[in-house]
């Protein structure tokens, strides 16, 4: 047969260039920039976390170092005996110590459930060695903190945070006012499972709030009870008003609002002019009856006079930060703070 012209051209081969499919170079490109990113984001985790970890190494051997430095005792004038502040404080420090040693070890070794369970058991256990003394003259250091602006803001790691889910170990419990410049845990500087803190509008004492600091009492076991009034409390002065004035409120404020009036001396604050003096008063009255309702409770003051809690009343003064402990309940012969000359209880 004579040869065929070839009408039709051969096929063209079967494998493509890459570069006539322009889809799969964006999709390479893709996912070498997603690779990339990943691999960046991991490393500069892993930095953070070991910068985290040198810190808080560090930290652990400065106090170390400043523990062993530090004399026990100095000579005061006239010959007494004066104990370091450093050296007392080694007990009061020790269970924020252990935790941050604690947390330290587990983030560089990893943590379980039965790691932070452990944890939690020891957390309380160092809580509950410390004395009502000791737990107070903590809130006393942490509230100077806060007003010379040099507060630390406490805050608990990813392993700390776990075992708090196993259990709380408050050494405090506080019933202060709701008002929202009151902020309890950041006037103390406090953190995470520090403070059982109830609020609610003049600090009042009533069922739900008693019960609140019943809980606290003989189930958390707290080492002091704090019932803390403040600076310009809205509560307090209308808790002053006349009775029909007070009872135009709704209902259930009205009664709150009553139930605050029934424990002011109304003729002793008549007496007082200067309206910053009586503002302060009225409160300081307040706390006062709260903390004499709580002195009636037969089974709180035998655990007072075991020295296994104290009930401490206080005065937050907002222009200043500070907290000013006036009124103590405590067992004989313990440390106590200043009270007021015309105070009660004496």
């Amino acid at each position: 047969y004579p040869l065929i012209p070839q009408v039709f051209p051969q096929p063209a081969s079967s494998s493509l260039s890459t570069m006539d499919r322009p889809e799969i170079v964006i999709a390479a490109v893709a996912v070498t920039v997603s690779a990339v990113a990943v691999f960046t984001a991991l490393s500069q985790r892993r930095s953070r976390r070991d910068e985290l970890l040198l810190s808080l190494l560090q930290m652990d051997r400065n106090d170390d170092r400043m523990r062993r430095s530090a004399p026990a005792q100095e000579e005061a004038p006239g010959g007494m005996k004066r104990v370091n502040s450093s050296a007392g404080l080694s007990r009061v420090n020790s269970s924020s110590n252990f935790h941050r040693v604690s947390s330290t070890e587990a983030l560089l070794a990893g943590f379980t459930m039965e790691q932070a369970r452990e944890h939690a058991h020891q957390g309380a256990s160092a809580a509950n060695s410390r004395s009502p003394s000791e737990v107070l003259l903590e809130l006393q250091r942490g509230n100077a903190r806060f007003w010379m602006g040099s507060a630390q803001r406490p805050e608990k790691s990813a392993f700390e945070r776990r075992a708090l889910i196993m259990k709380q170990y408050p050494s405090v419990a506080v019933l202060g006012c709701s008002d929202s410049r009151v902020p309890v845990e950041i006037v103390f500087d406090q953190g995470l499972g520090d403070l059982f803190v109830i609020r609610v509008a003049g600090n009042g004492l009533d069922v739900s709030t008693n019960a609140s600091l019943q809980y606290a009492i003989h189930h958390l076991q707290v080492k002091v009870v704090i019932v803390m009034g403040h600076e310009g409390c809205g509560a307090i002065k209308a808790a002053l008003l006349d009775e029909e004035t007070i009872r135009k409120e709704p209902a259930d404020l009205a009664q709150a609002l009553l139930g605050i009036k029934s424990g002011l001396d109304e003729t002793r604050l008549s007496c007082i002019h200067d309206p910053r003096a009586h503002d302060r008063e009225a409160v300081v009255c307040n706390v006062q009856n709260q903390v004499k309702q709580l002195a009636k409770d037969a089974a709180l003051m035998e655990m007072v006079n075991n020295d296994k809690i104290a009930i401490v009343g206080a005065f937050y003064e907002i222009s200043s930060g500070i907290v000013d402990f006036f009124h103590q309940i405590s067992a004989a012969g313990s440390p106590r703070v200043a009270k007021r000359r015309n105070g009660w209880g004496k």
